[in-house]
C-alpha cells in the first residue's frame, strides 16, 4: 500500500496514528501550513491552489508529506525498512542480542529511549554480488529537532538511486541532546552499520555520514571525537560555536556550558588523518553564516586533507536536495567527488 498524489490529507490522517508518526517525521511548520479548508482535496489539486510563504511551489511541501506518509508506510504497512532502538537490545529464541523496534511510546519516554536508525529491511538470499557504500544521513534542526522532510527522508531515497545502502539517524536533542549524547548515538550508528555490513550488503570501510546544518557539525565533530566515518558530506554546515556561529545550535548543544564552545569548534579540531570530505553552502545562508562552510574548507586544506568546497550563489538554509536553487549540482558533484577518490 503507498499513498499516490491523488490522495487526500483527509485519506492520510486517517490511517492508525499517522498524525503521531508525522509529528516525527514531517516538520511541525510545514504541517501547519497545509490549508485546513483543503484536508478533503486530492493533493494534486492542492499543490495547484495552496500557496508558500517564500513564492515556491507548494508542490514542495506536498513532495516531502508523501515522502513521509510513505516513510512510515514502509516501516508499518510494507516492511520495506525498519526503525531500530540503538540503546534497546533484547534476547531472541536463539539467545542473540537483537536490537527493539523503536515506537511512538519509545519515543515519547524520550532519551536513548527516542534514538532511533531507519534501516533498509536486510537483503534476502538473492543478494547481489557488488558490496555497496553505506550513508548515515543526520538531518538538522539546530540540535533542537531532527528535521527529516527535507533533510532526511528525500536525500535517503536519492542515495539509494545512486547505489548507496541508506540509513536515518534520529539522534537526541533538546534537553536530552547535550554534548556528547548526539555523537554517542551516531558512533553507536556507525558501530551497528559496520558490524551488520554483510546482512546489509554493505562495505564496512566505506561508510559515508551526510549532515545538514546542526546534523553536519554532528558529522563534522564526530570523526575527531567517536566512531570515524570513512569519508563526509558537510550541506551548509554549522561548524564554529564561537566565530559567526549558529546561536541555537551552540546553546542546545553545549547546555550554556561556554568552556564547550571552543571544544566543539570542529576548524580547531581537524587533523591529517581527517576523512575525505565534501563540503558545501550558498552564499546568501542567512541561518548559518557561510564562512562555517569556508572555515571548515581552510582547515581542511592546511591539514591537507582531501576535500572539495563549493560556495553555490543562492539556495539559502535547508535547501536539501535544492532541485529548484543553483546548488542544484551539489549532489552529482558530492557522487563524482567521492567517485574519484575511491
Amino acid at each position: 500500500m503507498r499513498f499516490t498524489k491523488y490522495n487526500s490529507m483527509k485519506d492520510i490522517l486517517a490511517y492508525p496514528q499517522m498524525r503521531e508518526y508525522l509529528h516525527v517525521f514531517y516538520s511541525e511548520y510545514l504541517f501547519e501550513m497545509y490549508p485546513e479548508e483543503t484536508y478533503h482535496f486530492p493533493i494534486a489539486r492542492v499543490e495547484q491552489i495552496a500557496k508558500t510563504p517564500w513564492e515556491e511551489p507548494f508542490s514542495i511541501i506536498a513532495d516531502q508529506l508523501m515522502d513521509a506518509v510513505n516513510l512510515v508506510l514502509d516501516l508499518k504497512e510494507n516492511h520495506t525498512r525498519r526503525a531500530l532502538s540503538l540503546w534497546n537490545q533484547e534476547k531472541d529464541a536463539d539467545s542473540k542480542n537483537q536490537f527493539a523496534e523503536w515506537t511512538l511510546e519509545k519515543n515519547a519516554r524520550g532519551g536513548k529511549d527516542a534514538v532511533a536508525l531507519i534501516t533498509p529491511e536486510y537483503r534476502r538470499q538473492e543478494k547481489e554480488k557488488k558490496i555497496r557504500p553505506a550513508v548515515i544521513i543526520c538531518p538538522g534542526g539546530g540540535y533542537e529537532e531532527v528535521c527529516f522532510s527535507g533533510e532526511g527522508t528525500p536525500i535517503m531515497n536519492f542515495m539509494e538511486a545512486n547505489g548507496y545502502v541508506a540509513f536515518m539517524l534520529k539522534y537526541r536533542v533538546g534537553r536530552d541532546g547535550v554534548y556528547p549524547a548526539p555523537q554517542e548515538d551516531l558512533a553507536k550508528a556507525i558501530r551497528y552499520v559496520r558490524e551488520h555490513a554483510e546482512e546489509y550488503g554493505l562495505d564496512p570501510e566505506n561508510v559515508m555520514v551526510l549532515g545538514g546544518s546542526a546534523g553536519g557539525h554532528l558529522c563534522a565533530s564526530e570523526a575527531m571525537f567517536y566512531e570515524r566515518p570513512d569519508k563526509i558530506t558537510l550541506c551548509y554546515p554549522v561548524i564554529s560555536l564561537e566565530k559567526e556561529a549558529h546561536e541555537g545550535s551552540a546553546k542546545a548543544l553545549t547546555g550554556g556550558k561556554k568552556e564547550l564552545r571552543t571544544a566543539l569548534s570542529v576548524e580547531h579540531l581537524v587533523r591529517e588523518n581527517y576523512p575525505p570530505t565534501f563540503l558545501w553552502t550558498c552564499a546568501d545562508d542567512d541561518c548559518v553564516p557561510p564562512s562555517n562552510t569556508v572555515r571548515m574548507g581552510e582547515a581542511l586544506e592546511r591539514a591537507g586533507v582531501l576535500h572539495e568546497m563549493h560556495v553555490y550563489p543562492s539556495g539559502g538554509h535547508g535547501c536539501a536536495l535544492a532541485f529548484s536553487k543553483s546548488a542544484c549540482d551539489w549532489s552529482q558533484e558530492m557522487l563524482r567527488f567521492f567517485e574519484r577518490i575511491k
